[in-house]
């Protein structure tokens, strides 16, 4: 019988890496959950899984800048760095602040309105 060449295991697409690992870390990010009333953690929490997501989305984005850069030449890899990052902060994330501190003000204020209102009852 004929021994099989030697063969190297393929060098793994470095592309396909990154995207393993933010495989395996998606599988086991255990998003945030708001039970009851929301208060002013939950959306900290929130916007934490945001972050969370992009920790493992934007390597991903930055190893394809990596890849094309080894390819085609010289790029600017900075514009490949924390893009999803760069995307959320500011919007989403004020988004879902400024959701929050309107439910609590609205919430403080019909508060304050009942107690008038038990005030003044007869």
């Amino acid at each position: 019988m004929d021994a099989l060449p030697d063969r190297k295991p393929a060098s793994t697409h470095p592309v396909g890496a990154a995207l393993a690992r933010a495989a395996a870390r998606l599988a086991t990010l255990a998003p945030a959950r708001i039970v009851g009333e929301p208060d002013l953690a939950d959306p900290r929490n929130l916007i934490d899984d945001l972050y969370a997501l992009c920790a493992i989305v934007d390597p991903v984005i930055a190893a394809i800048g990596d890849y094309a850069e080894s390819h085609f030449g010289r790029l600017d890899t900075a514009l490949f760095a924390d893009q999803v990052r760069g995307a959320l902060e500011g919007n989403a994330t004020f988004e879902i602040e400024a959701a929050a501190r309107k439910l609590v003000a609205s919430r403080a204020d019909a508060d304050a309105e009942y107690r008038r209102e038990m005030r003044s009852a007869p």
